[in-house]
């Protein structure tokens, strides 16, 4: 069993949206306000509500076994199924022009959003490249990864304008 210290796990981000953990949070509230006289409904209203609001995504890699596995999480129990690598080439950041359309109830005008999202990717020596995580903030998606590359002993290629 390797040690904690030397698996590298990056979370990706949150398995639902916003609405469903709010959601999630008066659902676990709830479950905490009746599990005094309703025991087992407080008990499974509290479970669901964790669930929900625990759940997420990410990737898990183990270099001394040379596996990784992309994983969802649910109350701290993560399931996914590991698979073998031969060697890890490196980590890098791209940018990705992303826009969305937003229509008014009243008017029926719509006005077009654009922004820059920046995705992270894992690249194995086959060619074979995995999604880590994305988000807007490129200085924060960097420093997440900075460990993770120096742990892994593998370069961080920013691939993004820094115009």
């Amino acid at each position: 069993m390797p040690s904690r210290k030397s698996i590298v796990d990056i979370k990706s981000g949150r398995l639902f949206p916003f609405q469903f953990l709010v959601l999630g949070f008066i659902i676990f509230i709830t479950g905490i306000a009746v599990v005094g006289p309703y025991m087992i409904i407080g008990i499974v209203l509290i479970l669901a509500g964790a669930g929900i609001l625990t759940a997420h995504e990410g990737t898990e890699i183990i270099p001394e076994s040379n596996t990784y596995r992309e994983y969802n999480s649910i109350l701290f129990i993560k399931t996914g199924k590991g698979k073998k690598y031969q060697r890890i080439e490196k980590i890098f950041i791209n940018p990705a022009k992303v826009s969305q359309k937003i229509y008014t109830a009243h008017t029926l005008n719509s006005g077009t959003f654009h922004d820059v999202e920046y995705n992270a990717y894992l690249k194995f020596s086959d060619g074979e490249k995995i999604f880590l995580l994305s988000g807007k903030n490129r200085n924060r998606i960097r420093d997440r990864l900075k460990l993770a590359a120096d742990t892994l002993n593998i370069p961080l290629q920013d691939n993004t304008d820094l115009r």
